[in-house]
């Protein structure tokens, strides 16, 4: 039985051995794979801060300088006033009395690009409150073009009608691009 001891003692040794040398190479740090993100080909839009903002009669032309690289000229016609749906053949006429119209022209003088579409302007109307371009029939009025949403280049300019369904013709239209109004055009 001592050589069976022996041998036993033996293999036991050796199975030790392997086992811290299995541990100490699970102890060893392995190298990680390098994780690289690839730049993206363009900017991303810039968020538009605001400090102060103007108030003009409605169809005059207005410049905003917000943060560095960010600027914009951009005007508010006097608006277009209708009670009924704003097509001959489609549409539905305004759910809160009329629809009025404002083409708006927005050019980008900075060097950055820039987010902008209808959810960058409301009216407020005395009595009514805030009123959005998703707001009453405004939506399905009828018009045959609306100011889409767009991302907006140095250099490039863009033109376009916002409508609102509104209970009086006449309050503030607003230019908000931060939710705090930048520019406001009364009509």
């Amino acid at each position: 039985m001592p050589s069976l001891r022996a041998a036993v003692g033996v293999v036991t040794a050796v199975a030790c051995t392997v086992g811290a040398a299995g541990c100490a190479n699970e102890a060893t740090p392995r190298a990680q794979p390098t994780v690289t993100d690839s730049p993206s080909p363009r900017p991303d839009p810039t968020i538009t801060i605001i400090r102060s903002a103007q108030t003009l009669a409605a169809g005059q032309g207005a410049d905003v300088k917000a943060q560095q690289g960010v600027s914009l000229h951009l005007r508010a016609s006097k608006p277009s006033v209708s009670r009924t749906r704003l097509s001959s053949s489609y549409g539905y006429a305004p759910a809160r009395g009329y629809y009025v119209t404002f083409r708006i022209t927005i050019a980008n003088t900075g060097s950055a690009p820039i987010d902008i579409g209808p959810a960058n302007f409301h009216v407020r109307i005395p009595g009514e409150g805030t009123v959005t371009t998703y707001s009453g029939n405004a939506p399905y009025s009828g018009a045959s073009e609306q100011l889409d949403a767009t991302e907006l280049d140095p250099g490039q300019s863009l033109n376009g009608p916002v409508t609102f369904d509104v209970r009086r013709p006449h309050g503030v239209l607003s230019y908000l691009p931060d939710r705090s109004a930048a520019v406001n055009w009364r009509f």
